[in-house]
């Protein structure tokens, strides 16, 4: 939820304020320090922005004498010492190089290169705040040496005029990334994953244009590259291949929502569609696409270090995007619901739209299963579960097993569809079972 803008300026400039604390203090124990980087960048565009980050003169040690709370992250010499703070940490690093404008010179883009002393007076040696004013992202200094030095930059390129709006990339820069896609070999997954996690608030269509662009979505995105040329029925998919489908589902998904977990399962939700494809009586199918879809997508995100809680809810909608367009799928929707909770099941209605807002628009099966899905909000929110799988065994005298979630799944239908109101209606379900056995 977006805080109030009065709450959100109280809580910049508490955080200006302990951070300009720092400052000082490592001024009176006569070290240089200034807040840098990307909180220098916010602070201008007037962004919203989580932890500080402080460069300052003074080594690894003596920033431990200076704050003994600081845990340290990383090993020598490019550790970070992090000062914990109430729900957001400072983060502090000696300078790269002997001098604030040495380590200036060693970051990737002008915007990232301005600096701020503890009065407030911009330092600014290469330009950022005029780029900032143009809507501009270049590299600081030469872009071929700034690649050289890190290659995911490239990627960091692309994922910053993807979520700075109305920022675009500077013609040098954008060729000196283009040649350096032989560079982009062997850079730790978890890296490239963060990038595209953060890309998500932004705009993943942009970002993905931009990879496909400039050679870069074979390396970065090689499930999604392999989309291309995979053909559909044209009849499901007038729009074209696999691919362009899923290019169409980002887009939309960027138009209609801004849940990351949503727009995640956009990119990921037909990924195993190449491995899946047979014709059966002249039609193109997708025969367990989603399934082998949700394992692949869970292991993508694992090696790119995503959240747990996140890989697991975004590999869920990939395994169920599905269910809202079948006709069987009232069965299963309940037992979903009970799984998952009603915000998964809302995401996962609103994937299944924007999937089919891509293809064919024929909303049939979703708008009466959507119905199933909203009458399971009324009936089981805020309520005591009317039966239980240990109810189950006891009346039908049956073992743990397969069977008795399939009873239970039957049961949460009828509840959906009005059918069974009360725990008697459930018991007595149960009994009636019994007499028909």
């Amino acid at each position: 939820m977006t805080r109030p803008f009065f709450v959100r300026v109280k809580m910049i400039k508490d955080k200006l304020s302990r951070s300009c604390d720092v400052l000082r203090l490592f001024r009176e124990n006569g070290f240089e320090a200034y807040i840098v980087g990307g909180t220098v960048r916010d602070l201008i565009l007037g962004s919203h922005f989580t932890d500080v980050d402080i460069a300052t003169s003074a080594q690894s040690k003596d920033i431990m004498d200076v704050f003994p709370g600081a845990k340290m992250v990383g090993n020598e010499p490019f550790c970070t010492l992090v000062i914990p703070q109430e729900g957001w940490t400072i983060e502090v690093t000696p300078f790269q190089g002997d001098t604030l404008f040495d380590d200036l010179s060693r970051r990737d883009f002008t915007i990232n290169a301005m600096a701020i002393n503890f009065v407030g007076e911009l330092v600014d040696p290469f330009g950022g705040l005029q780029d900032i004013t143009k809507r501009i992202i270049r590299f600081t200094g030469s872009p071929g040496d700034r690649i050289k030095e890190d290659p995911i930059r490239c990627i960091r390129l692309f994922r910053f005029a993807s979520t700075l709006k109305g920022f675009s990339i500077d013609g040098p820069s954008m060729e000196e990334a283009k040649e350096s896609l032989p560079l982009f070999e062997n850079i730790p997954p978890e890296r490239v994953g963060k990038e595209v996690y953060k890309v998500l608030r932004g705009s993943p269509f942009r970002f993905l244009e931009l990879l496909h662009d400039t050679g870069f979505l074979a390396p970065v995105l090689p499930q999604i590259y392999a989309l291309k040329n995979v053909p559909q029925d044209p009849y499901l998919h007038p729009e074209g291949d696999v691919y362009e489908h899923t290019r169409l589902c980002i887009k939309n998904a960027e138009i209609l929502t801004n849940r990351i977990d949503v727009r995640a399962a956009a990119l990921f939700h037909d990924i195993a569609k190449p491995n899946t494809i047979k014709e059966e009586e002249g039609r193109i199918r997708f025969i367990g696409h989603e399934k082998d879809g949700g394992k692949l997508a869970k292991e993508i995100m694992t090696r790119w270090a995503w959240p747990s809680y996140f890989v697991r809810s975004v590999a869920a909608m990939v395994r169920w995007h599905m269910v809202p367009l079948i006709s069987s799928a009232p069965r299963r929707i309940p037992k979903l619901y009970m799984q998952y909770g009603r915000s998964w099941l809302d995401g996962l209605f609103l994937l299944s739209y924007i999937d089919i807002t891509s293809s064919n628009g024929d909303y049939t099966n979703w708008m009466e299963n959507r119905e199933i899905a909203l009458s399971c909000v009324f009936k089981f929110s805020g309520k005591r579960k009317l039966i239980s799988g240990r109810d189950v065994m006891d009346i039908l005298n049956i073992e743990q097993g397969p069977e008795v979630g399939r009873i239970l799944s039957t049961i949460y239908e009828l509840m959906a569809r009005g059918k069974i109101k009360s725990r008697d209606d459930a018991l007595n379900y149960l009994k009636h079972m019994i007499k028909y056995k």
